[in-house]
């Protein structure tokens, strides 16, 4: 058995919802087992989460929900957007994966044209929004890079390639989609990164058989 646990980003959808299709397909893989991690609760970006939150407190949120998963299978971990860097956190607190992925993550903070949020994240006082900006002293401390595979999309209007794929040194894929790289739509799935990351979790297990 693998067990595949799924990080989901800061969106205005549920997780679940999200990931939706992605768990649908992963699970169609003899042996493999999919995990949500709902580490946010969110209802809207600015609305129904708790948007005074630091990425402190998230990433021990994240934690206790993760803790909360058996870990007696070789676990491949999965973070699209903000969850990318949430695993990046975990993997700094000693967390092992056997396998760790990145996608659309804002290593180095989100694109220029997504400061038009500020106004917002100012009155509603998302301390997220300013941790995740370029520059942020929360993104100077980071660690370098963790050993992963990184995907990254190449139309993506809130992260750059730059951003989402930080080291050369690391396995990378770049896509055509768009910030969605996870859709609710069948039809959008050819052109997303679910077939890659069906595709590497198929190779995993059957290396590991």
């Amino acid at each position: 058995m693998v067990r595949v646990v799924l990080f989901p980003g800061w969106s205005g959808n549920s997780p679940k919802q999200n990931f939706s299709l992605l768990k649908e397909d992963l699970e169609k893989i003899p042996g493999v087992k999919v995990e949500i991690i709902d580490y946010l609760g969110i209802g809207g970006p600015f609305t129904k989460m708790r948007t005074r939150d630091s990425i402190w407190k998230i990433i021990r949120r994240a934690e206790e929900k993760y803790q909360q998963i058996p870990q007696d299978e070789p676990i491949i971990a999965l973070g699209h957007s903000l969850g990318a860097i949430i695993l990046r956190l975990l993997i700094e607190r000693g967390h092992k994966f056997k396998l760790a992925i990145f996608a659309g993550g804002p290593h180095m903070g989100f694109l220029p044209r997504f400061k038009i949020m500020e106004p917002l994240a100012l009155l509603f006082r998302v301390k997220l929004y300013f941790e995740l900006k370029p520059g942020s002293d929360f993104l100077k401390i980071l660690d370098p890079p963790p050993r992963g595979i990184y995907i990254a999309s190449a139309n993506d209007e809130k992260v750059s390639l730059e951003s989402a794929l930080p080291s050369k040194t690391v396995e990378r894929f770049i896509l055509q989609c768009g910030h969605d790289m996870f859709p609710k739509e069948r039809d959008k799935v050819p052109e997303s990164a679910i077939p890659i990351v069906t595709k590497i979790v198929e190779e995993f297990v059957k290396n590991s058989q």
